[in-house]
């Protein structure tokens, strides 16, 4: 009997679609060696960690599972595959990094000079860190993403923070002293809640999640500060900035967008442009694409704990694009991806 007829059986068996006589075959197979019993073990491990490998009915999981098992000894770690649901499960390695640099400002006081010094804290891309700030208030930077914040917020009217990227706060209550984090066109007031803000600088949108509290939604108008829209929790507001419009939902609950913090990626049905971007600001990676249609596939599914390749692997599994690796100037640190119809 050859690997590949084997293989198909053993798949079956552990997807119990396998008859009665098939299932015979597989215990014989199992019973002539140790070897066949240590492989079949290594796919009943694959199999349970993989929770059966639940794809959507358009996806081969006989050949999905056995592509697969051929990729498994390029990985340099093992890889946990989780449940998918209508589409894939997949992860993203961490690895823990800050780059901290200070930076000093002066500010103008009514009665005096006072200098206010300022700290500047980077998650490095791949990364996810923690952080807390002077007035307890506790901080995660998702990857690529900085804050700069004064080492104390001693003698100033709000607690005012700046982030570029995404971050999710946890702000230590103080009516006296608001807290508001700012970003390029968007501040966030609040006085103690529980948040996310994802401002990238290469999306198109700004968006807050709300997940306990108030915030306040605050933007510059004739050099003035103007309330536009306030929050309520699992409440989400996406600011478009190229057309100036807010578009507000309510969530049954907001895993997509605060899952990050726990070093997972959550998509819903969201389009391929939206993935390539999150991916990209992930890995610090550019990704183009060569076929616009692809941009219009959805992706549904949750990553964690998987390097860049094995995400691009399992993508490849349940949606048409393939992948390549192209080298770009400058060395190996700056990788370059191309995506295209198989």
């Amino acid at each position: 009997m050859d690997n590949k007829h084997i293989e198909s059986l053993i798949i079956k068996y552990l997807a119990r679609q396998a008859d009665q006589e098939e299932e015979q075959i597989v215990a014989n197979w199992i019973d002539q060696s140790a070897e066949n019993k240590r492989s079949f073990e290594a796919y009943q491990k694959l199999w349970n960690d993989s929770n059966g490998l639940m794809l959507s009915g358009k996806i081969d999981v006989e050949a999905a599972l056995l592509k697969s098992k051929e990729h498994i000894n390029q990985f340099h770690k093992k890889a946990r595959w989780l449940s998918y649901w209508p589409q894939v499960a997949a992860v993203l390695v961490l690895s823990l990094f800050i780059s901290s640099v200070f930076t000093f400002l002066i500010k103008p006081n009514l009665n005096n000079q006072e200098q206010a010094i300022y700290q500047e804290i980077k998650a490095a891309y791949g990364t996810q860190t923690k952080l807390q700030l002077p007035d307890g208030t506790s901080v995660w930077l998702n990857a690529g993403s900085q804050l700069s914040f004064p080492i104390s917020f001693n003698n100033q009217s709000e607690r005012k923070v700046k982030l570029v990227g995404e971050g999710f706060f946890e702000v230590t209550k103080n009516a006296k002293q608001p807290f508001v984090v700012s970003t390029a066109k968007l501040d966030i007031k609040v006085l103690g809640t529980s948040f996310n803000v994802n401002a990238y600088e290469n999306e198109d949108n700004i968006t807050v999640a709300l997940q306990e509290g108030k915030v306040s939604l605050v933007k510059q108008s004739q050099g003035r500060n103007q309330e536009i829209l306030d929050l309520k929790p699992l409440e989400v507001a996406s600011y478009d900035i190229e057309n100036n419009k807010i578009i507000h939902s309510t969530e049954i609950d907001l895993d997509r967008y605060i899952a990050w913090k726990d070093g997972l990626i959550v998509f819903f049905d969201d389009p391929m442009e939206k993935v390539i971007t999150r991916l990209g600001n992930w890995y610090n990676v550019e990704i183009e694409v060569n076929d616009q249609k692809l941009l219009k596939e959805h992706i549904t599914g949750t990553f964690n704990d998987n390097s860049l390749d094995q995400v691009l692997h399992l993508l490849s599994l349940i949606s048409p694009i393939d992948y390549q690796y192209v080298p770009v100037e400058g060395g190996t640190e700056n990788q370059k991806i191309i995506l295209f119809r198989k």
